[in-house]
């Protein structure tokens, strides 16, 4: 197997596999320091959804979900001061991080019809010990097989669904003796070099760029008949998330721009030293401030220190949401 196909697997499907806990990235000198969750879909049906997350991909949630009837800086952030906002998170067993699941109404939402090549679309890469088991258990709740078959690539076998809302979860079961793993979020692009100079040149991203490249197997995976794809992975600094960005050649794809509040669109939290540089670096990549007036809002904070924080869109219509990091005291 040549070389660029083995960078191309481990950057696709994370053939290599950690402990339970993955490691932290160090923080570095750029203007992301850290993450929230995983990931953030935006759902039509939030008790539907858990139930997918929780029952069909093993995921841990515990208690009732919150809500931001009393909220309204909260909502101003999402810049939707009128709509109703409930979520909860649901995360594998012993990590911090997961997948924060919202559902918004009363905002004039409309389901988004994304396959997994058009720009925009979310893939939440996930490691499990069983794939057929866990495969029969999404289609039973209602996900649907986007990949030709399951593939086998060397010592792994994997798979991609859609789930209802238009979410994509890779399932990824490796070899004999392997851990279960930490899970990465995957975004498809327009263009790959765009995306790099937005998050590892501005934002301070660190990770790889790969090459142009053409595999059956993978293509067989993604659903996709013919075409190429160029893949890039970075780790964010401060946090154990891996975000990848995808971008598709050759292939059939369709822009379609969806509002936060659509059931389809997805959301990611990062946290920055610097909230006006990251908001700047954003628009000048193309992106837009969503949150109310166009300007970042307070949030009241865990210890009694607001939270400085804004809602931005970057180019490729993944909502981020930039939390300024507390300042250290003189």
């Amino acid at each position: 197997m040549s070389k660029s196909l083995l960078v191309a697997l481990v950057v696709l499907a994370a053939v290599t596999l950690v402990a339970q806990t993955p490691p932290v990235s160090a923080p570095g000198d750029g203007l992301v320091v850290g993450a929230g969750n995983f990931f953030s879909p935006i759902v039509s049906n939030l008790d539907k959804a858990i139930v997918l997350y929780r029952d069909g991909l093993g995921l841990e949630v515990t208690g009732q979900p919150s809500n931001a009837d009393e909220n309204a800086p909260l909502r101003d952030m999402f810049g939707l001061p009128g709509a109703k906002l409930r979520w909860t998170i649901a995360r594998p067993a012993g990590m911090r991080n997961g997948v924060e699941i919202i559902e918004i109404t009363q905002a004039g939402g409309k389901a988004l019809d994304r396959r997994v090549q058009d720009p925009g679309a979310m893939t939440l890469v996930r490691p499990v010990m069983e794939i057929d088991a866990a495969l029969a258990r999404l289609k039973a709740l209602g996900a649907t097989v986007v990949s030709k078959g399951i593939s086998a690539v060397a010592d792994a076998r994997m798979v991609l669904v859609r789930e209802p809302d238009d979410h994509f979860i890779e399932l990824f079961e490796a070899g004999r003796g392997a851990g279960p793993g930490d899970a990465r979020v995957r975004l498809t692009v327009s263009s790959v070099d765009r995306a790099v100079k937005l998050y590892r040149d501005a934002l301070g991203l660190r990770g790889n760029v790969g090459e142009v490249m053409r595999d059956s197997r993978l293509m067989n995976m993604l659903g996709v008949t013919s075409g190429q794809t160029r893949m890039a992975a970075f780790e964010v600094p401060g946090s154990p998330v891996v975000l990848e960005f995808v971008e598709f050649r050759n292939v059939d794809h369709r822009t379609v721009r969806g509002a936060v509040q659509d059931p389809g669109s997805t959301r990611l939290q990062l946290q920055v030293r610097d909230l006006d540089a990251a908001i700047g670096a954003v628009v000048r990549a193309g992106g837009l401030v969503i949150s109310t007036g166009g300007k970042p809002v307070e949030l009241p904070g865990g210890r009694g220190a607001p939270l400085r924080v804004a809602m931005v869109r970057d180019p490729d219509n993944l909502f981020l949401v930039l939390i300024e990091a507390a300042r250290p005291n003189p």
